[in-house]
């Protein structure tokens, strides 16, 4: 019941999302996707890079129960119209040992970092 609801509200506000991982791609799915703008980015970079070098973007993802996200591997590319993130980070979130939905720290791809052949 809950992870119906949840479901309906993320297709409500969400937007919609696709992922390809290897040779396959999921259908469109609703998903709600927002920047993370004022979180502490080092926490998700395990290197520090050069002062100025650029800047790093990344989102927090939630997604639908029906859509598990833990179980994809590390070269899946999320794809929202025609931007693309690479997972960082994911987790199921339970009520009652039943996954009620997926969350996730995306972090964006720019320029030459994505090739979709």
């Amino acid at each position: 019941m809950k992870k119906s609801i949840i479901k309906n509200q993320i297709d409500m506000t969400g937007t919609t999302v696709y992922i390809k991982d290897g040779d396959w791609t999921s259908v469109p799915f609703k998903a709600c996707v927002s920047h993370l703008w004022r979180k502490k980015s080092t926490a998700f970079e395990p290197d520090y890079e050069m002062l100025g070098k650029s800047l790093i973007e990344y989102y927090l993802y939630i997604g639908p129960y029906d859509h598990d996200i833990t179980m994809l591997s590390d070269d899946a590319i999320f794809m929202l119209g025609d931007t693309a993130y690479e997972l960082r980070y994911a987790d199921a979130v339970k009520f009652n040992g039943e996954t009620i939905y997926f969350t996730g720290i995306l972090k964006k791809i720019k320029g030459n970092e994505f090739n979709e052949n």
